[in-house]
């Protein structure tokens, strides 16, 4: 299948997608200092035509992980085109973004760890960069949550979700592609999903908030409670 109808599929079937609200922290939540340098620094890519912010699945993610963390937590919203019309351009826009991202977090705050949070194009930014290599801060990302990631690959250890391991995403990336970041990672992936499973039929690409716990507790135990 080429590119071009791909992404004219994913424009259609995206209008469907709801805006997400950004829950709040919780009292018992320690928040980012006012200056100075967090602990822990969520950035959530957003997906595909979502408005600039954290998006329907990643924002609200970052906030339960503020939510849940007993250290201190900055949330940085990546700013990139998250558009359909280009999508490969925007994709390698999204890399460099948070190439520079984590560059300047790490020059600043070289103690700061990060959690990288993706939704559909927003997962893609993140494993199209982890697997480029020569990341900044790369020592220091505990946590990488993916939702719907089109380049899914259904037989990595990483996996998890209703998926078919048979069943592959419409961009998918060779096996093995991300194995220096496999126990950091959790790829959260529903069998009905047809952006992670090409093929399958139905509404599965925007239903993860049911996994949002889970990915919480995975990302605050990595990160030391």
């Amino acid at each position: 299948m080429q590119i071009r109808s791909v992404v004219t599929g994913i424009a259609a079937a995206v209008g469907i997608v709801l805006a997400g609200v950004v829950a709040a922290p919780t009292a018992g939540a320690a928040p980012a200092p006012p200056t100075g340098c967090p602990q822990i620094e969520t950035i959530a890519v957003r997906g595909s035509t979502e408005a600039q912010g954290g998006g329907s699945i990643a924002g609200p993610q970052a906030s339960s992980i503020q939510s849940r963390s007993a250290q201190t937590v900055r949330t940085h919203d990546l700013v990139y085109p998250a558009s359909l019309g280009n999508y490969a351009s925007s994709v390698r826009q999204g890399v460099s973004a948070l190439r520079s991202r984590l560059a300047a977090t790490s020059a600043q705050c070289p103690s700061t760890r990060f959690v990288l949070i993706g939704y559909s194009q927003g997962a893609q930014v993140i494993g199209d960069t982890l697997a480029a290599g020569g990341v900044p801060g790369a020592d220091r990302i505990p946590a990488v949550l993916l939702f719907g990631d089109p380049t899914f690959n259904g037989r990595e250890s990483y996996n998890t979700g209703s998926y078919s391991a048979a069943r592959n995403g419409v961009f998918a990336r060779s096996r093995g592609a991300l194995s220096a970041y496999a126990s950091s990672i959790r790829s959260y992936c529903n069998a009905t999903d047809n952006f992670c499973q090409r093929g399958a039929s139905g509404a599965g690409h925007y239903r993860y908030a049911s996994d949002r716990t889970a990915a919480t507790t995975f990302a605050v135990q990595r990160n030391g409670g």
